[in-house]
């Protein structure tokens, strides 16, 4: 079973976003970031606020585990796509293909 750590870091990757990233659109510092996901600390009201209403992640499942990552279909189709591609990228930059 995943935790709020897991879930956490879970939004952060299908939003290819780095924790610098993640960090600055929350208002936090990396460290804070590290710290939520390896369960060190949880996130805030604020952080979380911001993460569901700026990216449309879906509140129920940042919390509970429950649900689709993001609010709209559309919206989670969008980001596993870009994610998806850039691992792909990432591949074929990794063998020199592209």
């Amino acid at each position: 079973m995943d935790n709020i750590a897991q879930r956490f870091k879970k939004i952060r990757k299908l939003l290819n976003k780095s924790q610098d990233e993640l960090a600055g659109d929350l208002g936090l510092t990396k460290q804070a970031i590290s710290n939520i996901e390896n369960s060190k600390s949880l996130p805030g009201i604020n952080s979380l606020s911001k993460l569901i209403l700026n990216f449309d992640v879906n509140a129920n499942y940042i919390i509970s585990g429950k649900g689709a990552y993001f609010v709209s279909n559309e919206a989670d189709f969008t980001r596993l796509k870009s994610s998806l591609m850039k691992e792909v990228e990432e591949f074929l930059d990794s063998k020199g293909i592209r």
